[in-house]
């Protein structure tokens, strides 16, 4: 087959690669998203905070993620059933929508700017030489050239594995996480509520849409089997033992259907090696407590937009700059993968789960300096 080339070859079409793409096409980049999946990928988180909505908006896109979503500005935090915090997050708050529409949105504009989307595209090799990667082979026999390769494909990134960077995935071991999807109750539609217990447990409730809720239980592994193979009414039975103000969603978890979800911390050694670098969870993943994972892969990409169009083509001019502008990045990442794993260490514990909580890091993030008075407040 012939060789197709283009400025930027992105590997993977989550959220990250989807909004590169876009920033690149806006700017007359040829770029071609090659996804190993039939179309854009569901699973994701379903929270944009305040800096990713801010990303959104210096680019014109707030206004279309937020039509249909939810908008929230309290989650509050309870401990063997007790109250003990609320986070408020000022300047109309934070947004919830379903990962899948949103990225789907992402995606709709890209086509608008001509970038070109290869769906059920397995790599079989990549080519480095020098430093740089060279040329995608495709499991069909297809062949592209770019100028700049970008892996946003995940924390297992082939792209990664080509440039052999380290990487140090940390599993969570002593929690695994399941999700559901059930009809919306009174309680979760009017609050975002996250539930801890001393044992070990979490539960974290709260609206999709108008119509649906999302629920998040953690557990320790060994009560995996006894909870959700065994039957749902031993897990009725734990949950009534610390989440007290969501009652009214306990019939809907009966019937509904759970996903298992592994849960890690992923470190790698750099962000890029020459004309190649990695995007979202192909370059960090910390824990969903942290809720700001998407957020920062917004920013992530806004600067490898702006550093792959101010190269110009130059390829030497491109590694210096993403040296210089990209990789300090890892810094702020690292600093909420450490956050996220000091949540995941102390929410069995009351007080040491207080004094680890940060609630700059959960309302403002790293893209802003917040200001005197946070907006959190403690109950307890």
């Amino acid at each position: 087959m012939a060789t197709t080339s283009c400025d930027v070859a992105i590997v993977g079409a989550g959220l990250g690669g989807c909004f590169l793409a876009l920033l690149l096409g806006r700017r007359g980049r040829h770029v071609v998203v090659i996804e190993q999946g039939p179309s854009i990928p569901s699973a994701g988180a379903d929270f944009l905070k305040p800096p990713g909505l801010r990303v959104l908006a210096r680019h014109g896109l707030a206004d279309l993620v937020e039509r249909h979503g939810l908008r929230r500005d309290i989650i509050r935090y309870y401990h063997d059933g007790d109250p003990i915090q609320e986070c408020r997050f000022p300047d109309g708050g934070f947004l919830i929508r379903p990962y899948r529409e949103l990225v789907e949105l992402i995606y709709a504009s890209c086509a608008m700017e001509g970038v070109e989307f290869w769906f059920d595209a397995d790599i079989d090799d990549i080519a480095a030489d020098a430093g740089r990667v060279e040329e995608l082979t495709l499991s069909d026999g297809r062949r592209l050239r770019a100028g700049v390769v970008i892996g946003a494909d995940g924390t297992k990134s082939v792209v990664r594995r080509a440039l052999d960077i380290d990487q140090v995935t940390m599993p969570y071991e002593r929690l695994l996480m399941r999700v559901a999807t059930v009809p919306l109750s009174v309680s979760v539609a009017e609050l975002n509520r996250l539930y801890f217990s001393s044992e070990g447990w979490l539960a974290y409730l709260y609206p999709l849409n108008r119509d649906q809720a999302r629920v998040f239980v953690g557990l320790p592994p060994e009560d995996d089997k006894e909870v959700f193979e065994d039957g749902i009414p031993a897990l009725l039975d734990r949950l009534k033992k610390f989440v007290t103000d969501s009652s009214d969603a306990f019939n809907a978890l009966q019937p509904a259907t759970w996903q298992r979800i592994k849960v890690s911390s992923l470190r790698v050694s750099a962000y890029h090696k020459g004309n190649a670098a990695l995007l979202g969870s192909a370059a960090f993943a910390c824990h969903p407590m942290t809720g700001m994972g998407m957020s920062y892969t917004l920013h992530d990409a806004e600067i490898l937009a702006d550093v792959i169009c101010a190269a110009g083509g130059d390829g030497e001019l491109l590694d210096r700059l993403l040296h210089a502008r990209y990789e300090p990045r890892r810094h702020a990442h690292r600093e909420l993968i450490d956050y996220g794993d000091a949540l995941a260490a102390t929410f069995r514990d009351r007080a040491a789960y207080l004094a680890a909580f940060r609630p700059d890091l959960h309302v403002y993030g790293e893209a802003a300096a917040p200001p005197a008075e946070l907006p959190a407040l403690r109950l307890s």
